[in-house]
């Protein structure tokens, strides 16, 4: 199977164009992969976004867990 790359700036032609590549037969239209993040990315986002915790021993962090 050969694939094609199309990069496509004015997406108002996009649903015209995937009816007429959807016509074509031997034609599909792959859906694009989904970036799957790593952990690290993961730990960078709770970063940015405030979900982090800090304790300044193990009994403080202990006592922040159990309450």
């Amino acid at each position: 199977m050969t694939q094609l790359t199309i990069n496509i700036e004015d997406k108002s032609i996009l649903p015209h164009l995937k009816k007429i590549l959807n016509a074509i037969e031997g034609v599909s239209i792959a859906k694009p992969e989904k970036k799957r993040k790593c952990g690290l990315d993961e730990a960078y986002e709770d970063v940015r976004a405030g979900r982090i915790n800090h304790a300044d021993s193990v009994d403080d962090l202990f006592k922040r867990i159990l309450g």
